[in-house]
């Protein structure tokens, strides 16, 4: 089974992220196995994912899969927002007007049903751990909070460029100390840890941007995993299928 994280971009004119996390079901083991940082077009997104997936596969997006309001923010939006905002980790208000009436998300996870994947977000303790081909919206900044145990969600998207790299540094140590000591673990194999001890002194700019996408769309497919695997017991769904909604940890 795989668990395949999109950090997507809302805008066609930036890049978006892919990490595929792999579960090994005898051993019973976590792998990054592969990612992608600088994908472009949909189809490219598309092509990565079909080539990904074989015998089940999560697909969790960052990005607003279902709006239907024109303006204000997303039922959802508020709620997580009403209670992540004290960790700063509060929600970005999604309407159509925004979007332009196109929604990015929507178009992509209609392809990916054409693909045989099945947008449905909920899995009960009957239902979960279970081979299966789904599609999930996300959103890894509240995941970070429950997670790694945070006060605070770890400050990397605003700032200038030191204040970044400090921030991705922290994200990556938690990554690689706290996922592996949270069930289900993740493995620091070799890819994980080529991708997580860079230099990141060197990065900046959109090589910056690219690792902080990156990061994300890791956690992202953790986010997948662990919802898959705990189901209602650990994981929930907030908000619903005709207004939006956001799968993340329960929180403590």
């Amino acid at each position: 089974m795989k668990f395949i994280g999109i950090d997507l971009a809302w805008s066609y004119r930036n890049n978006t992220a892919v990490s595929i996390l792999e579960l090994h079901s005898i051993k019973k083991s976590v792998n990054l196995v592969d990612y992608a940082e600088r994908l472009e077009s949909d189809e490219e997104i598309i092509d990565y994912v079909s080539k990904n997936v074989d015998k089940g596969a999560c697909v969790s997006i960052d990005a607003p899969l279902i709006v239907k309001n024109r303006t204000g923010a997303r039922p959802v939006d508020r709620e997580v927002s009403a209670r992540y905002r004290k960790y700063f980790a509060g929600a970005h208000p999604c309407n159509l007007n925004k979007f332009k009436g196109k929604v990015r998300g929507n178009e992509l996870f209609k392809k990916l049903t054409e693909l045989g994947f099945e947008h449905n977000p909920y899995i009960s303790i009957s239902k979960r751990r279970r081979i299966t081909n789904i599609i999930i919206e996300v959103y890894p900044h509240p995941a970070q909070v429950v997670l790694f145990k945070l006060r605070k969600r770890v400050l990397y998207k605003r700032g200038d460029v030191e204040t970044k790299r400090k921030g991705l540094l922290r994200l990556r140590r938690y990554i690689v100390e706290r996922l592996p000591n949270t069930e289900p673990r993740l493995n620091v194999n070799h890819k994980l840890q080529d991708l997580c001890t860079r230099s990141i002194q060197a990065m900046r700019g959109k090589s910056l941007k690219n690792y902080e996408d990156t990061l994300d769309s890791l956690i992202c497919a953790y986010v997948g995993l662990y919802h898959w695997y705990w189901g209602n017991e650990k994981s929930e769904v907030i908000g619903d299928l005709q207004t939006g909604y956001i799968v993340t940890p329960k929180s403590r």
